[in-house]
């Protein structure tokens, strides 16, 4: 039964009564981590109802499909993302820059800790939605990665296209194993990691 309110009927699913849209919102927080944390092709929608508490038929009520989940999980998670890492792309000197893009990662992940790995998921099912707009923040984020090496090779006097290429490369994967590692200690929150990736690239960086 839907309750009134001086605006009129609120949907309500659940046996709770909790607002559809505060029930939307629980999932999308459970599913991302359930989907970042197992992949898409692992991860199911009784693994994400199990999470949430509710039945899995309320999870399908909701959203439909298992890629219709998906793709609520990325329009949620896939713009704050992109949005907080273009923000951190103004510091001139590449070295602080690199700096910034590491706590702008880990500050935009401090809600959704699987943010990273669902955007990264290469198993969201081909022509999907999800898959479809999963691979356009990829190519928002590698873009901005590229241009803060070739930013570093170029302070530096470098012009050779093949070392772009390798060292955009090594950014990457640097990236890949910081979010990796955040995710298997989950006691450091996303300002701990920052500070961490912060006296680490500081570390490397010294030169004598």
């Amino acid at each position: 039964m839907c309750p009134i309110t001086g605006g009129g009927p609120v949907s309500t699913i659940g046996t709770k009564g909790v607002a559809r849209a505060e029930r939307r919102r629980q999932l999308v927080h459970e599913a991302v981590e359930e989907l970042g944390s197992q992949g898409y092709a692992r991860a199911s929608m009784a693994d994400v109802a199990a999470r949430a508490g509710v039945s899995k038929a309320m999870v399908h009520n909701v959203f439909g499909s298992k890629a219709d989940l998906a793709l609520a999980c990325l329009e949620e998670v896939g713009p704050r993302l992109v949005a907080t890492i273009a923000q951190a792309q103004t510091a001139t000197d590449p070295g602080e820059r690199a700096v910034d893009t590491f706590t702008a990662i880990f500050s935009a992940m401090a809600e959704h800790r699987y943010a990273w790995a669902l955007v990264k998921d290469e198993t969201l099912p081909a022509g999907s939605g999800a898959a479809e707009l999963a691979e356009g923040y990829r190519e928002q984020l590698h873009l901005m990665g590229a241009a803060g090496t070739r930013d570093v090779l170029e302070a530096a006097g470098l012009t050779d296209p093949l070392d772009h290429d390798l060292l955009d490369r090594i950014w990457e994967s640097i990236v890949e194993a910081a979010v990796a590692w955040w995710q298997e200690h989950d006691d450091h929150t996303a300002e701990q990691m920052a500070q961490r990736l912060t006296r680490l690239l500081a570390a490397v960086t010294l030169r004598g």
